[in-house]
Protein backbone atom coordinates (compact mmCIF):
# COMPACT_ATOMS: atom_id res chain seq x y z
CA UNK A 1 0.00 0.00 0.00
CA UNK A 2 1.11 3.39 -0.73
CA UNK A 3 0.85 6.24 0.86
CA UNK A 4 1.14 9.78 -0.13
CA UNK A 5 1.89 12.61 2.46
CA UNK A 6 3.14 16.14 2.71
CA UNK A 7 5.94 16.99 4.85
CA UNK A 8 5.52 21.38 4.16
CA UNK A 9 3.30 23.69 2.40
CA UNK A 10 4.08 23.22 -1.47
CA UNK A 11 7.44 25.42 -2.54
CA UNK A 12 5.46 28.10 -5.30
CA UNK A 13 5.42 26.09 -8.61
CA UNK A 14 8.78 27.22 -10.79
CA UNK A 15 8.23 28.87 -14.03
CA UNK A 16 9.50 26.15 -16.04
CA UNK A 17 10.94 28.12 -18.48
CA UNK A 18 13.65 29.87 -15.89
CA UNK A 19 16.18 28.16 -14.94
CA UNK A 20 16.64 28.11 -11.19
CA UNK A 21 19.99 28.68 -9.64
CA UNK A 22 20.92 26.42 -7.11
CA UNK A 23 23.21 27.04 -4.05
CA UNK A 24 27.20 25.05 -3.29
CA UNK A 25 25.61 23.56 -0.69
CA UNK A 26 22.58 21.93 -2.01
CA UNK A 27 24.95 20.90 -5.54
CA UNK A 28 27.41 18.93 -2.91
CA UNK A 29 24.50 17.21 -0.98
CA UNK A 30 23.02 15.93 -4.50
CA UNK A 31 27.21 15.09 -5.22
CA UNK A 32 27.44 13.02 -1.95
CA UNK A 33 23.81 11.69 -2.52
CA UNK A 34 24.58 10.29 -5.45
CA UNK A 35 27.92 8.39 -4.64
CA UNK A 36 25.22 6.79 -2.17
CA UNK A 37 21.42 6.27 -2.58
CA UNK A 38 20.08 9.19 -4.50
CA UNK A 39 19.81 8.66 -8.06
CA UNK A 40 18.87 11.00 -11.75
CA UNK A 41 16.32 10.38 -14.10
CA UNK A 42 15.77 11.55 -17.71
CA UNK A 43 12.33 10.36 -18.54
CA UNK A 44 12.69 9.11 -22.31
CA UNK A 45 10.92 12.10 -23.91
CA UNK A 46 11.71 14.81 -21.67
CA UNK A 47 14.10 17.90 -21.50
CA UNK A 48 15.44 17.74 -17.87
CA UNK A 49 16.29 15.26 -15.00
CA UNK A 50 15.22 15.01 -11.83
CA UNK A 51 16.83 13.62 -8.84
CA UNK A 52 15.14 10.92 -7.04
CA UNK A 53 15.86 9.95 -2.86
CA UNK A 54 14.88 6.44 -0.86
CA UNK A 55 15.76 5.79 2.57
CA UNK A 56 14.05 3.48 5.41
CA UNK A 57 11.59 4.08 7.07
CA UNK A 58 14.20 3.70 10.55
CA UNK A 59 16.08 7.05 8.95
CA UNK A 60 13.44 9.12 8.47
CA UNK A 61 14.56 11.79 10.79
CA UNK A 62 17.80 12.26 7.99
CA UNK A 63 15.34 11.48 5.20
CA UNK A 64 13.24 14.61 5.72
CA UNK A 65 16.67 16.75 6.55
CA UNK A 66 17.66 15.80 3.11
CA UNK A 67 14.19 16.77 1.40
CA UNK A 68 13.88 19.71 3.52
CA UNK A 69 17.28 21.15 2.37
CA UNK A 70 16.12 20.09 -1.27
CA UNK A 71 12.74 22.32 -0.79
CA UNK A 72 13.74 24.84 -3.81
CA UNK A 73 13.78 21.62 -5.99
CA UNK A 74 10.66 19.99 -4.58
CA UNK A 75 7.18 19.61 -4.11
CA UNK A 76 7.40 19.23 -0.42
CA UNK A 77 5.92 15.95 -1.27
CA UNK A 78 6.61 12.35 -0.05
CA UNK A 79 6.24 8.70 -0.65
CA UNK A 80 5.80 6.45 2.20
CA UNK A 81 5.69 2.65 1.05
CA UNK A 82 5.30 -0.68 2.19
CA UNK A 83 6.57 -4.23 0.33
CA UNK A 84 6.66 -7.55 1.40
CA UNK A 85 10.04 -9.45 0.72
CA UNK A 86 10.01 -12.96 -0.11
CA UNK A 87 13.64 -13.89 0.83
CA UNK A 88 13.08 -12.76 4.22
CA UNK A 89 9.29 -13.11 5.29
CA UNK A 90 9.14 -9.74 6.70
CA UNK A 91 7.64 -6.72 5.42
CA UNK A 92 9.68 -3.22 4.67
CA UNK A 93 9.03 0.36 4.42
CA UNK A 94 10.68 2.95 2.71
CA UNK A 95 10.22 6.47 1.95
CA UNK A 96 11.31 8.42 -1.39
CA UNK A 97 10.74 12.01 -2.94
CA UNK A 98 11.66 13.08 -6.78
CA UNK A 99 12.56 16.61 -7.60
CA UNK A 100 11.07 18.29 -10.13
CA UNK A 101 12.90 18.02 -13.22
CA UNK A 102 14.74 20.80 -13.82
CA UNK A 103 17.42 22.00 -16.20
CA UNK A 104 19.95 22.76 -13.12
CA UNK A 105 20.11 18.67 -12.69
CA UNK A 106 20.62 17.70 -16.39
CA UNK A 107 24.59 18.39 -15.34
CA UNK A 108 24.04 15.51 -13.03
CA UNK A 109 22.64 13.46 -15.10
CA UNK A 110 25.54 13.94 -18.04
CA UNK A 111 28.02 13.42 -15.11
CA UNK A 112 26.71 10.41 -12.94
CA UNK A 113 25.59 8.51 -16.07
CA UNK A 114 27.43 6.72 -19.01
CA UNK A 115 25.28 5.44 -21.90
CA UNK A 116 25.92 1.55 -22.92
CA UNK A 117 24.46 -1.14 -25.39
CA UNK A 118 20.52 -0.65 -25.45
CA UNK A 119 19.39 -4.58 -24.21
CA UNK A 120 18.18 -7.03 -26.82
CA UNK A 121 14.85 -6.11 -27.72
CA UNK A 122 14.88 -3.04 -26.16
CA UNK A 123 14.62 0.25 -28.08
CA UNK A 124 15.68 2.78 -25.72
CA UNK A 125 19.10 3.80 -24.64
CA UNK A 126 20.38 2.43 -21.25
CA UNK A 127 23.12 4.05 -18.59
CA UNK A 128 25.12 2.77 -16.07
CA UNK A 129 26.04 4.56 -12.86
CA UNK A 130 29.79 6.09 -12.77
CA UNK A 131 32.26 8.39 -10.97
CA UNK A 132 32.41 11.60 -12.24
CA UNK A 133 35.83 12.93 -13.62
CA UNK A 134 35.69 16.14 -11.99
CA UNK A 135 35.48 15.25 -8.14
CA UNK A 136 35.39 18.97 -6.82
CA UNK A 137 32.06 18.73 -5.39
CA UNK A 138 33.53 15.85 -2.67
CA UNK A 139 33.67 18.39 -0.06
CA UNK A 140 33.06 17.62 3.94
CA UNK A 141 29.15 18.34 3.07
CA UNK A 142 29.20 15.80 0.41
CA UNK A 143 31.26 13.50 2.07
CA UNK A 144 28.79 13.34 5.30
CA UNK A 145 25.80 12.53 2.89
CA UNK A 146 27.80 9.62 1.11
CA UNK A 147 28.51 8.92 4.46
CA UNK A 148 25.30 8.58 6.55
CA UNK A 149 23.94 6.79 3.30
CA UNK A 150 26.25 4.54 2.44
CA UNK A 151 28.84 4.70 5.24
CA UNK A 152 29.20 1.82 7.88
CA UNK A 153 31.49 0.64 10.79
CA UNK A 154 34.13 -1.91 10.02
CA UNK A 155 35.21 -4.82 12.85
CA UNK A 156 38.72 -2.99 13.18
CA UNK A 157 37.04 0.70 13.87
CA UNK A 158 37.70 1.53 10.20
CA UNK A 159 34.99 3.14 8.06
CA UNK A 160 33.81 1.09 4.72
CA UNK A 161 31.64 3.22 2.01
CA UNK A 162 30.02 0.91 -0.18
CA UNK A 163 30.97 1.78 -3.91
CA UNK A 164 29.18 -1.53 -5.23
CA UNK A 165 27.87 0.09 -7.93
CA UNK A 166 31.07 1.49 -9.18
CA UNK A 167 33.87 -0.08 -11.41
CA UNK A 168 37.23 -1.01 -9.55
CA UNK A 169 38.76 2.51 -11.38
CA UNK A 170 36.29 4.65 -10.17
CA UNK A 171 36.46 3.57 -6.85
CA UNK A 172 40.87 3.60 -6.88
CA UNK A 173 40.09 6.93 -8.40
CA UNK A 174 37.60 7.75 -5.08
CA UNK A 175 40.23 6.68 -2.83
CA UNK A 176 43.11 8.18 -4.02
CA UNK A 177 41.28 11.82 -4.16
CA UNK A 178 40.20 11.46 0.00
CA UNK A 179 44.03 10.44 0.40
CA UNK A 180 45.25 13.15 -1.30
CA UNK A 181 42.38 16.38 -0.55
CA UNK A 182 42.08 15.10 2.77
CA UNK A 183 44.84 12.80 4.38
CA UNK A 184 42.23 9.65 4.52
CA UNK A 185 44.31 6.43 4.24
CA UNK A 186 42.02 4.17 3.13
CA UNK A 187 42.39 0.76 1.21
CA UNK A 188 39.87 -1.18 -1.33
CA UNK A 189 38.58 -4.48 -0.32
CA UNK A 190 36.13 -6.82 -2.75
CA UNK A 191 33.11 -7.93 -1.70
CA UNK A 192 31.69 -10.44 -4.19
CA UNK A 193 32.39 -8.92 -7.29
CA UNK A 194 31.74 -5.23 -6.03
CA UNK A 195 34.70 -2.67 -4.71
CA UNK A 196 34.52 -0.96 -1.71
CA UNK A 197 36.38 1.89 0.27
CA UNK A 198 37.52 0.94 3.60
CA UNK A 199 39.09 4.13 5.80
CA UNK A 200 41.47 2.93 7.88
CA UNK A 201 41.23 3.59 11.86
CA UNK A 202 44.18 5.69 11.85
CA UNK A 203 41.76 7.99 9.55
CA UNK A 204 38.80 8.06 11.27
CA UNK A 205 39.56 10.71 13.80
CA UNK A 206 40.29 12.57 10.86
CA UNK A 207 36.79 12.00 9.15
CA UNK A 208 35.07 13.14 12.22
CA UNK A 209 36.81 16.16 12.52
CA UNK A 210 35.88 17.22 8.76
CA UNK A 211 32.27 15.88 8.99
CA UNK A 212 30.52 15.46 11.94
CA UNK A 213 29.76 19.42 11.52
CA UNK A 214 27.18 18.17 8.50
CA UNK A 215 25.99 14.99 10.00
CA UNK A 216 22.91 14.57 11.23
CA UNK A 217 22.34 13.77 14.56
CA UNK A 218 20.64 10.13 14.35
CA UNK A 219 23.06 9.31 11.52
CA UNK A 220 26.51 9.99 14.01
CA UNK A 221 26.52 6.54 15.57
CA UNK A 222 28.18 5.61 11.66
CA UNK A 223 31.28 7.27 13.38
CA UNK A 224 31.15 5.85 16.80
CA UNK A 225 29.76 8.85 18.18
Amino acid sequence: MILYSQLIAPAAKLDEKIKPCISNEVKEILFGSLLGDGKIELPPRGLNARFGFIQSLEKKDYFLSVLNSLGDLCSGKYREYSYFDQRTGKTYTSLNFWTRALPVLNEFNLNFYSPVEPSLGRGSQNFTKIVPQDLSLLTPIAIAHWTMQDGSRGTSKGLYLCTDSFTYADVLRLSKYLNNKYNLKSSIHKAGGNYRIYILAKSVETVKILILPFMHKTMKYKLGV
